[in-house]
């Protein structure tokens, strides 16, 4: 008889601590996405930087080249 008496109580509890999980991992869920949104941002950045980076490595390598090439020019004619 006792037990028929907590029946409701322990269905009480029981629905609490589920809604409690529902909404605790709904949460996570809502975390995941934005940090998964941030995330993406953040590589497309990332991305962006790393092409900025070689375009300025090949503009060092035409400086460099065109300055080698600057300066053979002016041996060969103090040669000449």
């Amino acid at each position: 008889m006792q037990i028929l008496k907590a029946l409701p109580l322990i269905a009480g509890i029981f629905a609490t601590v589920i809604a409690g999980v529902k909404w605790l991992y709904g949460q996570i869920k809502e975390d995941r996405n934005h940090y998964e949104k941030l995330y993406q941002q953040k590589e497309t950045e990332v991305e962006e930087l790393k092409d900025q980076i070689n375009t300025l490595k090949i503009k060092i390598v035409e400086l460099k080249a065109s300055k080698d090439a600057f300066f053979d020019e002016e041996k060969k004619q103090n040669d000449s």
